[in-house]
């Protein structure tokens, strides 16, 4: 703790002090803590943002889904062709079941197309969702880099208060 005192230019002792500041302390009591007052927009984005996640999240889980049905559908349409195939080898054919395997054939290759048209449907909805995402990163990023723009504008103006505290502290015991 310091104790500043001024003289009394008339008279050669010093006078009683007028002021006592600890310099440990400072007025860090009195300063406010950093705050930015867009504190709960942040969270909002950050909310969104873990949001379009989960849905492109969800994109990607129906893509891997229909993948799956479309090699099913793959091996289907093998084991039928090999079915088929076997048929004509052993040498007895049966028209009517031919036929039977041929138009199995003909749904299985409906289904194939049908899957491919569902898969290209997804992968334009995980675009669409990957924009999204980009997007709402992108949003927050910018509250984000606010913050921290705000947050060093803060500490500037704090150092320089403490400086021209010092500077004061400084001038003071300068004159005793």
């Amino acid at each position: 703790m310091s104790i500043i005192r001024f003289r009394d230019r008339n008279k050669s002792e010093p006078c009683r002090p007028t002021h006592v500041f600890n310099a440990s302390q400072g007025d860090a009591a009195n300063r406010m803590p950093f705050t930015f007052r867009l504190e709960p927009l942040i969270s909002i984005r950050d909310n969104v943002l873990k949001e379009k996640q989960a849905e492109l999240a969800k994109a990607y889980e129906a893509r891997r889904i229909a993948e799956e049905k479309r090699l099913e559908v793959e091996r289907n349409i093998e084991d039928n062709q090999r079915f088929g195939r076997e048929m004509l080898r052993s040498g007895t054919i049966n028209i009517d079941f031919l036929l039977g395997v041929r138009r199995h054939e003909a749904f299985l290759a409906a289904q194939f197309d049908e899957v491919r048209r569902h898969i290209a449907l997804i992968e334009e909805e995980i675009e669409k969702r990957r924009a999204a995402v980009a997007e709402a990163n992108k949003e927050l990023k910018i509250i984000e880099k606010l913050k921290e723009k705000k947050r060093e504008k803060y500490r500037a103006e704090e150092n320089r208060k403490e400086t021209i505290q010092m500077d004061e502290i400084a001038e003071r015991r300068k004159v005793d």
